[in-house]
């Protein structure tokens, strides 16, 4: 741990709607959200977080980490469940799964992202260096990184969907277009 370090525990929920979080807006009824600012975040147990949110080090979790609105860690973030996201998230460091990652919205991470299980990038996942994934990979929209080792199958959903791989590609399984967005 960094000497300027300091461990948020969730024994108390930090997440979720604050009120006291926003401030009254002008006369035509705008509102503002204060940006919560966390120096590193450490949880024996699953992590739901509301953004926006900034964290100076970094997000670990013993279970699975939900990230919902706007992030930036500044550091790593490791999860022993899985991680999902529903915004719009910078990580300056490591992205780590054992579990499955979903991205609904847009995520950059400008270090490796090893994911034990399954990632589904439903919008756009630009990663600056290079991505392992063990499970299926499932493109809903656009992935760019440096290199891509995937263990298992790849797929693309829709016309609209595509991949940029700067490097290197390796993928063990199949490579799969799917046509059509089937819900199920």
């Amino acid at each position: 741990m960094y000497a300027y370090e300091h461990v948020m525990t969730f024994d108390e929920p930090a997440g979720g709607y604050d009120p006291s979080a926003m401030a009254g807006g002008s006369s035509m009824g705008q509102q503002q959200v204060a940006i919560k600012k966390k120096k590193s975040i450490k949880s024996d147990s699953s992590v739901d977080l509301r953004g926006p949110m900034e964290v100076d080090g970094s997000v670990k979790s013993m279970g699975a980490v939900t990230l919902f609105g706007d992030f930036v860690v500044r550091d790593r973030i490791e999860a022993y469940g899985n991680i999902d996201l529903n915004g719009n998230m910078t990580c300056s460091g490591k992205l780590k799964s054992f579990g499955n990652v979903k991205i609904k919205g847009s995520a950059l991470c400008a270090d490796k992202v090893k994911i034990f299980g399954k990632l589904k990038v439903e919008g756009t996942l630009e990663v600056q260096g290079e991505i392992e994934v063990w499970g299926a990979l499932t493109i809903n929209g656009y992935l760019k990184c440096k290199s891509l080792t995937a263990y298992a199958s790849l797929t693309t959903v829709g016309d609209h969907s595509w991949y940029e791989i700067e490097e290197t590609e390796i993928i063990h399984g199949a490579k799969l277009v799917q046509r059509t967005n089937y819900e199920g």
